[in-house]
């Protein structure tokens, strides 16, 4: 009687053992392919620091004032038929105030908004024909990269010049993409030399020169040097490397939470970087704010380019548009990853000699990589499986299940 009570109850244990252990089996598989979709890698030190070939750092040279007065007077004699007197000069004056024009200043078009002659003005045309010419010299640490030089890229400081930029040809003032298969080779600098170094030197005006990864571009917000006439800067820097394993390749960009550079947000810009993604992110904003896009950026495509009334329509949205920031502090959503290949560059040394006249009024610049062993560490990531160690549980979890059943 006893026995024909208890087997009822011994059915029933069994019965919930059974589906405990399914129940559990079902969410560590789950929970397993989860983790492996939202972060199946892991992020090991290199130390193996001797055998580490570092390319050497870009540098963006923009001017302070890039109008060429002749260009100007040029432009203005051309496109309005006049070449002096009051017309003439508050030509130039719109010339020089576009010319200048960033998101910093976009309210100086104020006073050209009403000239319905102004209106139709090709505006990154005339930017390209009275920018100044980089004129200057340029000294790197090796022979073998005598040839390297500045090339033009339009960023949202305007046309600059970038050196040793692995994504300058896709950023050019020029409406076409140009041929991304530069005949120059990239400076690779060894952790253990130290006199990997650039020097740009007689000047022609005033710049701001970034400094930043050559596989980067500089924006709007990034920090700057300015060097100005009769003045010498020393700039050195540490750096922040991360490479990635080809293994990388494999996952998508939600899963590894990263992008290579030939992984573009969109079809406008062929090239991925942090700062590009966020220049989209500006350009479409501005698309939806005012139904153009600046200048400043390249390849509109069928995109409405802004006029000047397009421009001033943007001044009364500069602040947003810089920090990418809503007026209540809210951060907009760009949905920009970082990128799987990247260095960052922390300065070390900065300083600044000047000279009053008569001594030499050359404008210099010195740049430096330096590898300070606190400071300079390598981050490789590596793509791992990450089901493994769950497996050996299932396992253990189904093995438990059928002994109970066999043990009834």
């Amino acid at each position: 009687m006893y026995q024909k009570c208890t087997k009822p109850f011994y059915r029933l244990i069994w019965v919930l053992c059974e589906i405990l252990a399914i129940y559990g089996s079902y969410n560590v598989m789950r929970n397993s392919w989860i983790r492996y979709n939202t972060n199946p890698t892991v992020v090991t030190v290199q130390k193996d620091y001797r055998f580490w070939y570092l390319q050497f750092p870009s540098t963006t040279f923009c001017y302070v004032d890039p109008v060429n007065t002749e260009f100007a007077k040029d432009y203005v004699q051309r496109k309005w038929k006049v070449s002096s007197g009051k017309k003439f000069e508050y030509y130039m004056d719109f010339v020089k105030n576009v010319a200048n024009i960033t998101y910093e200043n976009l309210d100086n078009i104020a006073p050209f908004v009403n000239n319905s002659a102004l209106i139709n003005v090709d505006i990154i045309d005339l930017v390209i024909k009275v920018h100044a010419e980089p004129r200057f010299n340029t000294t790197i640490f090796s022979t073998d990269y005598k040839n390297i030089t500045y090339q033009p890229v339009l960023t949202e400081m305007g046309i600059c010049y970038t050196f040793s930029g692995t994504i300058t040809d896709y950023l050019t003032p020029n409406s076409e993409l140009q041929n991304i298969h530069s005949n120059y080779p990239i400076p690779l600098c060894n952790f253990l030399n130290s006199l990997c170094y650039a020097k740009a030197e007689n000047l022609p005006r005033s710049i701001l020169y970034y400094v930043h990864h050559s596989k980067e571009v500089p924006n709007i917000v990034d920090k700057y040097y300015e060097v100005q006439e009769g003045m010498e800067r020393d700039t050195t820097f540490t750096f922040w490397e991360m490479i990635s394993a080809p293994e990388l390749r494999r996952l998508s960009p939600s899963q590894r939470q990263c992008r290579f550079m030939d992984e573009p947000m969109d079809n406008t810009i062929p090239v991925y970087s942090y700062n590009v993604c966020r220049m989209i992110c500006r350009r479409n904003l501005a698309l939806k704010l005012c139904k153009c896009t600046p200048h400043f950026y390249p390849y509109p495509g069928k995109m409405q380019v802004c006029n000047i009334k397009g421009l001033y329509c943007l001044s009364n949205y500069s602040k947003m548009l810089m920090t990418l920031e809503k007026n209540d502090g809210t951060p907009i959503e760009c949905n920009c990853q970082m990128q799987c290949e990247e260095v960052k560059l922390f300065l070390d040394r900065d300083s600044i000699r000047t000279w009053a006249y008569p001594a030499s009024k050359d404008n210099i610049i010195y740049l430096r990589h330096d590898c300070a062993a606190t400071s300079s560490t390598a981050l490789k990531i590596y793509w791992i499986h990450g089901g493994a160690r769950n497996n050996a549980i299932i396992d253990f979890a189904m093995t438990c299940s059928e002994t109970a059943f066999w043990k009834r």
